[in-house]
This record gives C-alpha cells, sequence and structure tokens, in this order.
C-alpha cells in the first residue's frame, strides 16, 4: 500500500509537469485572433506616381506664329545695265556665297547696243568733217566764226555720246564682280539670255541681313508691341537652339493672300536660319518669376484646381490657383507651396490626400520651370 502511494505520487508529479510545459508552450506561441467569421484587413495601397522638384523660375506667356525669312529690303542689291546685252557666262547660282571681287557673270553687248555705238561713231566722225569743211570756208572768207560754234558743240556732244556708251562697256565684253560678301538671292537670267537695258540680272544680299515676317491671326493684334521678344525657330529642324529677335515692324492691313496681320522680326543672330526657310515664332506677351509646373501636374477640382505633392511617403493635396500659362507649362500659386516640393506629374489622377506613394523622378519634363 505504501509503494501503491509512492507510484501515484510520481505520476501525479509527472502530469503536472507536462501539463505545465504544454501551457508555457501555447503561452508563448503568437496568437492568431482571426477566425473564418472574422474580415481579414486589407494593405494599405501604395500608388507608383512620378515628380519633378518644384522650382523657382521665369514663366513666358506666348503664342505661336509662322511665317519665312525674307533680306531686308535696303540691304539687297540689284545688279542691272543699261545697255541691251547677251549674258555670255553665268558663274553662280540662286542660294550661293560669294565673297567681294568673285565673278558673277560675264555680258557681251547686244546687237542693238553695238548699232548704237557704232551710229554714235559715225556721228562723230560726220561731225568732225563739218567742223573741218567750216574752219576751210571761214579760211577762204565764205562763213563766219559765229557758224563755228554749233559746229564745234556738234562734235562735243558726239564725243561725249562715245565716250559715255564705251564707258559703260558697251564694245567688249563686262565682267560683273560681286562689290561685296553676301548671299546670291535671286537669279533673274540664264546663260544666252538677251537682257533689256536697266533689267534685273542678279539680287545680293548682305550676309546675315535679314528678316523674318510671321502671319498673325488678326484677334492677336491687341497683344503686340514693338520691341516685344520673339523666339526663331526653323520648322524642319524643331531641336535646334531658337534665335532670339523682336518685333520691328507692325503692318496695319491684312495680307488678301493669308487673311493675317504680317509683323517683322528682326532676329540677333542669323547663323541657324536660312533665307526662304519656313520658321515658328514664338511671340512672349508677359513674362513673370515664378512657381510654374508642367500642365499635367494640374487638375481641375471643383471649379478649381489643385495639384499633389509626396511628403514622407504620402500624397499631400494642395488647393492652386493659376496663372500665366503656355503650352507646357502653368503657374501656381499657393502659400503652402516651397521649392524643392516633390510635385506629382504622373499618377495623379489616382491619388487621394495621405494616400501611400513610392515616387520616382520624371527627368523627362525638366525642373517644372521655363528658362
Amino acid at each position: 500500500m505504501k509503494s501503491y502511494s509512492k507510484i501515484t505520487v510520481v505520476t501525479v508529479l509527472l502530469l503536472t509537469f507536462v501539463i505545465g510545459c504544454a501551457l508555457l508552450y501555447w503561452l508563448a506561441k503568437p496568437q492568431d485572433v482571426t477566425s473564418p467569421d472574422m474580415p481579414v484587413s486589407e494593405p494599405e495601397p501604395v500608388a507608383q506616381v512620378r515628380t519633378v522638384k518644384l522650382y523657382k523660375g521665369e514663366l513666358n506667356e506666348v503664342f505661336t506664329a509662322y511665317g519665312v525669312v525674307l533680306p531686308f529690303p535696303d540691304k539687297l542689291t540689284t545688279i542691272s545695265v543699261p545697255y541691251t546685252s547677251q549674258v555670255d557666262k553665268m558663274l553662280v547660282n540662286q542660294g550661293q556665297i560669294v565673297q567681294q571681287g568673285d565673278l558673277l557673270l560675264a555680258l557681251k553687248p547686244g546687237v542693238n547696243a553695238m548699232l548704237q555705238l557704232e551710229q554714235a561713231r559715225r556721228e562723230l566722225a560726220a561731225a568732225v568733217r563739218d567742223n573741218e569743211l567750216l574752219q576751210e570756208r571761214i579760211r577762204l572768207k565764205l562763213a563766219t566764226q559765229q557758224n563755228r560754234v554749233a559746229t564745234q558743240l556738234r562734235v562735243e556732244q558726239a564725243r561725249v555720246m562715245v565716250k559715255n556708251l564705251v564707258d559703260q562697256g558697251i564694245g567688249k565684253e563686262q565682267q560683273i564682280r560681286a562689290e561685296k560678301d553676301g548671299i546670291i538671292y535671286l537669279v533673274s537670267v540664264q546663260q544666252g539670255q538677251i537682257v533689256a537695258a536697266g533689267a534685273p540680272l542678279l539680287q545680293l544680299v548682305d550676309q546675315n541681313q535679314w528678316m523674318v515676317r510671321l502671319g498673325i491671326e488678326p484677334e492677336d493684334y491687341e497683344h503686340l508691341q514693338a520691341g516685344q521678344q520673339v523666339l526663331i525657330r526653323p520648322v524642319n529642324t524643331p531641336a535646334s537652339e531658337p534665335v532670339k529677335g523682336r518685333i520691328e515692324i507692325i503692318t496695319h492691313q491684312i495680307d488678301p493672300n493669308t487673311r493675317l496681320l504680317n509683323v517683322f522680326v528682326r532676329p540677333a543672330l542669323n547663323q541657324t536660319l536660312l533665307i526662304n526657310d519656313f520658321v515658328e515664332g514664338r511671340i512672349i506677351i508677359s513674362s513673370v518669376n515664378t512657381f510654374a509646373v508642367p500642365r499635367q501636374a494640374v487638375l481641375p477640382d471643383n471649379g478649381g484646381y489643385s495639384l499633389f505633392t509626396v511628403k514622407n511617403g504620402h500624397a499631400v493635396k494642395h488647393r492652386v490657383q493659376i496663372g500665366l500659362e503656355n503650352d507646357q507649362q502653368v503657374e501656381v500659386i499657393a502659400a503652402e507651396l516651397k521649392v524643392q516640393d516633390d510635385v506629382v506629374v504622373l499618377g495623379n489622377y489616382e491619388l487621394e490626400s495621405g494616400m501611400a506613394v513610392s515616387a520616382m523622378p520624371d527627368n523627362s519634363v525638366g525642373k517644372g520651370v521655363s528658362q
């Protein structure tokens, strides 16, 4: 009986030990408080967005016009000759750059010009003979000195006529050379052609001396002022750096062919412009130093506008007012905006204030201000 009691005690102690270990294991194990009937909480959504840094800079409000590059009228030289001639050699082409002294073309006098010179020489010979005969009659007392005045005047007039024709180049081949550096703007004749007296042969324009004629919609006339800055860029090479210019002449007449108002702009530098090239002119009508962002950053919001920035990994919504704008950027006005804020430019339509975001910089839109 005594031995039986010892076994019972040992058994109880073992059971107690096992139950205690099981209880400790259960208490130490993480508890799963969910049950099949309880809803599982969804993870917080994270929006993927792209941002640009907010900078302060100059924003220009512009409108765009198109036109063509033309020479200045006062820088255009027309080459002609005062007698009928024939083009013997044509040595230049339209658009060619020439230097001072370069041979442009060679002329030989036409048949009518040679006939005019021959008639002048015959008139001079006849006047000289008449004058000699008069001298002999005066010596024989058959004429007076008063008669001599008329014949001498005839001789002088004939000599002047011959000299002028010879000085003009009639009677020999004439070479036309460039009097200054420039560009051949217009070639009006061809080799072998007979050219009338005074007809234009060539037009030469000073290098880097041309203007841009832009066609403006009549309703934009009120925005134009002489001296306004214009950024000029060839349409065929839009990636090139724009040439700066200023409005010099604003016409007050609608072009009957285009139904547009012509505005003439003087470029500061013309190295990248070609005569007769089709160009785009961006006329700056106002400018301000302000916060500006890409247009896609600003969202319409209940009759107003808003944009999102990212702070500590979450979206922050800002109500903004807009000011100047162009086709790429818009001025935003809000007291809480600061330089270097991360402004959302892509993915902002899906955002709500306070939403977690994963932001990446968008280098394709630059800094967000007009430089």
